[in-house]
């Protein structure tokens, strides 16, 4: 192998863990905190689909017969969107504010 070919192989930056700065982030108890309430969301999340399958098998009924989606379903279905999105940066650590229950559900 050529040391170009070599050299592209190699990281750029190599990380140090610090054994004692992760035993202290073992300790801390708001790292658990989040592991569980990040747990509880994904579990919000999955069991959303359900709701989602029947808002969409409900507006499609609506369209058969009126020709036109139900206004209400429609204002929740984007309330959930929200929801979930708000859920989806939580989760990812892309936000710390907590979806609800801990915060207002979204307008």
């Amino acid at each position: 192998m050529s040391e170009k070919e070599n050299s592209n192989n190699e990281p750029d930056q190599i990380i140090s863990v610090n054994p004692e700065a992760v035993v202290e982030n073992i300790k801390e108890t708001s790292i658990w905190l989040r592991l569980v309430l990040v747990l509880i969301f994904l579990f919000v999340f999955t069991f959303t689909d359900i709701i989602l399958w029947l808002i969409a098998g409900i507006q499609f009924l609506f369209t058969i017969f009126t020709k036109k989606p139900n206004d209400n379903l429609l204002s929740l279905s984007i309330k959930i969107r929200k929801y979930l999105s708000q859920i989806i940066d939580f989760v990812t650590y892309s936000s710390n504010l907590k979806p609800f229950p801990f915060s207002p559900f979204p307008d």
